[in-house]
């Protein structure tokens, strides 16, 4: 017999061991769930080509006409009839449909297809409004997301029961908007990315100017994926403060792309051909689209991402909750002293130490204050060899090791799975190549330059005018993204000072939608705490929605500085 104290030490490695297995389990299944999905799907963007060298030249010369506000007020004093088209009365709810031309086609005209060229939308507003206020969110779609009907039941509906309408912009190349020679989602042109950004812009700001006419407000831009890309940008040509919620995604296109799964999307050959074929693109083109991103928001390539959970020798042990989102503390970022102040609309400067208490730069939704017991002692040197104790194969090879994720499985779920069929599936996903979704050809190494160029030139955020109130940006984000990678890019709360980010612990891209459609509430939380914010901060009336998610009672969990 082993005394108790021997006993007791046996039960600690035991358990240190299942809660290491757990966490890499987790990690891997997400990444390989976000690849596996993507691999499913017969999905091949730009098969015809960068577009034609025209319309390319037509885009970067008119680049500021969107990307500087102050310049963007000739498309905005334009008077854009919006004709309603269709009035739906239900239970709680009025849903409005409508149509206007395009602001872009009248900017840039011959840029859009025929199709592309009426902008549609529907409003979901409540019968009874639950005060003063009528808030609204603009909605806009990810990729695939063609009809209103997905956002509407999933995020709208919800929204109405806390007294916020909503607009479901339809995306150009979308549904009605699809050109007649497009499959699907599969955008024919790489032009088409940028077509599809500055008519969103134009767009949104049109539908935006309706709702103040109309007495609609606080105002807010959202979406998921693509979607969230396509809100920041419409956020920065508008002149007052407005509340941003972009979920799932980043602060450039370029890594999705060049870096991300949906790497293997895109028609490599055509592209490779066409700019080989033609030396406009790597001359011409090239030559006007540099500095693609400003000087000042370069970002070390090699930089991991800075919302990756640590080493399980130092993470922190969490638990799944949707009620509760604390402050956590993440390792120190590498800032460029470049990085400015922004000037927020009163014209006064903000920088990142002016930080509103009720909006924590980064948190992690459900987080645990508690930490995995570990020797105190422990240091940096020897940290790799104290997790392989417990880790009895390569780490190093799945290149997994400093990035496990945080949480173990909850024990419902693996009690509900016979632990032979949990371990040899888990077996299975660790044989996946990293490259499981890769593009069988070898990519030139200046195509996917050139692309990468061309994508942040005309997606990257530090190329738009900041926006009014940064505070007012609130950011969820899955720590396990396969589809939006954030090594190496400028991170959103360095570029947007005073914007909080949410990370979804133990989430994919795949994995994050699916969870907030099933179950969740990470994103209809955020849109609600954040328009909650722009009433604290730009009406200075009680938060209207309830409590925001982000405040701790922890008077010790302190406001991180970003820079």
């Amino acid at each position: 017999m082993f005394p108790s104290f021997q006993v007791s030490f046996w039960n600690r490695i035991k358990y240190r061991r299942r809660l290491a297995f757990s966490r890499l389990d987790l990690l891997l299944i997400m990444s390989a769930f976000d690849k596996l999905y993507r691999s499913a799907l017969p999905m091949k963007f730009f098969s015809r080509g960068w577009g034609k060298p025209d319309t390319l030249m037509k885009l970067i010369e008119n680049i500021n006409l969107v990307s500087n506000r102050d310049k963007f007020s000739s498309i905005a004093n334009q008077v854009v009839p919006i004709i309603m088209e269709k009035r739906t009365e239900q239970k709680n709810a009025i849903i409005l449909e409508g149509s206007f031309t395009s602001p872009l086609d009248r900017t840039l005209p011959g840029i859009m297809d025929p199709e592309n060229r009426v902008a549609r939308f529907q409003v979901v507003l409540p019968k009874q409004w639950k005060s003063q206020y009528k808030p609204i969110c603009l909605h806009l779609s990810g990729t695939g997301d063609h009809t209103y009907s997905r956002r509407r039941v999933f995020l709208a509906n919800k929204l109405l029961e806390d007294g916020i309408g909503s607009i479901i912009v339809m995306n150009p190349f979308y549904w009605k908007r699809k050109p007649k020679d497009q499959r699907g989602s599969s955008l024919n042109y790489v032009s088409d990315l940028f077509v599809m950004g500055g008519a969103l812009i134009v767009e949104c700001h049109t539908l935006l100017l309706w709702c103040e006419k109309h007495g609609y407000g606080p105002l807010a831009l959202h979406g998921i994926s693509m979607g969230g890309y396509m809100a920041s940008l419409c956020a920065t040509v508008w002149p007052k403060p407005i509340s941003l919620i972009p979920c799932l995604s980043w602060t450039t296109a370029s890594v999705v792309f060049v870096d991300g799964i949906m790497a293997a999307a895109v028609d490599w050959q055509t592209l490779t051909k066409q700019y080989f074929s033609d030396s406009i693109y790597a001359t011409t083109i090239r030559s006007r689209i540099q500095p693609s991103i400003p000087p000042r928001y370069h970002y070390p390539h090699e930089a991991p991402d800075p919302f990756a959970v640590p080493n399980p020798v130092n993470a922190q042990n969490s638990a799944v909750t949707q009620t509760t989102c604390t402050d956590a503390r993440v390792g120190d970022l590498p800032v460029s002293s470049e990085l400015p102040t922004r000037s927020n609309h009163s014209g006064s400067t903000s920088s990142s130490s002016e930080i509103s208490p009720s909006a924590p730069p980064i948190s992690n939704v459900g987080q645990d204050s508690s930490q995995l017991d570990r020797p105190s002692d422990i240091t940096q040197a020897n940290r790799i060899d104290w997790a392989r104790q417990y880790l009895p194969f390569n780490l190093s090879q799945l290149k997994v090791l400093d990035s496990l994720a945080s949480w173990s499985i909850p024990e419902s779920l693996r009690r509900s799975l016979d632990a032979s069929i949990w371990h040899n599936s888990i077996n299975l996903i660790r044989s996946f190549p990293d490259n499981l979704a890769a593009n069988s050809m070898s990519t030139d190494p200046e195509v996917r330059e050139f692309m990468r160029e061309l994508l942040d030139f005309f997606t990257h955020l530090g190329n738009f005018s900041p926006l009014v109130d940064p505070r007012l940006v609130l950011s969820v984000t899955a720590e396990q993204d396969a589809y939006v990678p954030r090594q190496g890019v400028v991170p959103l709360n360095l570029l947007y000072p005073g914007s909080e980010i949410r990370v979804l612990p133990q989430s994919g891209h795949v994995g994050a939608y699916l969870r907030n459609t099933i179950w969740a509430m990470d994103f209809h939380n955020a849109i609600k705490d954040c328009l909650n914010r722009q009433i604290e901060l730009h009406f200075d009336e009680p938060v209207l929605f309830g409590p925001l998610k982000s405040k701790t009672e922890d008077p010790e969990n302190k406001t991180r500085k970003d820079a």
